[in-house]
């Protein structure tokens, strides 16, 4: 009696099972196979972007032309800087710096990075849709918000790219521009300029990722109260002799 109620719970229980089982492959296997499609097409794309980047980077040379963007400018001052005696320890120095600079290049590729952002991102964008067309809502949302926000990302990266080699270039054209007897003197101002610039790139790429207004503007104040405070400080306590030198040089 037992045994027969036992067997007949059982094949209900299974038949239940098996019946949930089958429906929920009839539902979502459909599904599944055209995510995975999907995915698949969004991995060709993105590797054809990918190559489709790096070849217009090589077709129209894009590399050298970022590269001599700014060092044409600074040529300028090419003659003079050539006239300058150097000491045995400042070439040393200097051609260290050449090979810490090529071995950051050879590991930095401009154009193998923006290839992979790209091909990321639309990766992304078909891996989000094939998300929405399985049916997971929370992880579609967080995706759609990803996308959303990688554009500005991107952006505040190429700012800061080229806000640092402008920086960079300031920093040349103003110490070599400066005529000063000391070049300690000059050295100080050209870093004041790149430092400057730096600070105001930083505050656009802290704007352009969405940082709170409030808190660049804190920053912003905070950082003017410096540079007044350090400059009056440095001038009135020991920057006589170079202020008296930056004044003879704008009187010449």
């Amino acid at each position: 009696m037992f045994d027969f109620y036992f067997i007949q719970l059982k094949d209900s229980i299974l038949s239940g099972l098996y019946s949930q089982f089958y429906t929920a492959i009839e539902i979502y296997l459909p599904k599944l196979i055209g995510a995975l499609f999907i995915v698949a097409l969004g991995f060709l794309c993105s590797v054809l972007i990918y190559k489709l980047v790096i070849y217009i980077f090589k077709k129209f040379n894009i590399i050298n032309f970022v590269d001599k963007l700014f060092i044409n400018l600074k040529d300028i001052h090419s003659e003079e800087i050539e006239k300058i005696d150097k000491t045995p320890e400042q070439k040393e120095i200097e051609e260290k710096k050449e090979i810490r600079k090529k071995k950051i290049s050879d590991k930095i590729k401009i154009d193998i990075i923006t290839a992979k952002a790209f091909s990321y991102y639309l990766f992304l964008v078909f891996f989000r849709y094939a998300i929405v067309f399985i049916g997971i809502r929370e992880v579609e949302i967080f995706l759609g918000d990803l996308i959303s926000y990688l554009p500005s990302l991107f952006i505040a990266v190429v700012i800061g790219f080229f806000g640092t080699r402008f920086a960079n270039f300031t920093y040349e054209v103003v110490y070599h521009a400066l005529d000063l007897t000391k070049q300690k003197t000059a050295k100080i101002i050209a870093n004041g300029a790149k430092i400057i610039i730096l600070f105001f790139t930083i505050m656009v790429v802290l704007s352009k990722i969405g940082i709170a207004t409030e808190i660049t503007n804190t920053i912003l104040i905070g950082f003017i109260s410096m540079l007044a405070i350090a400059g009056g400080l440095a001038f009135g306590l020991g920057g006589k002799d170079i202020a008296h030198e930056i004044l003879e040089s704008f009187r010449k």
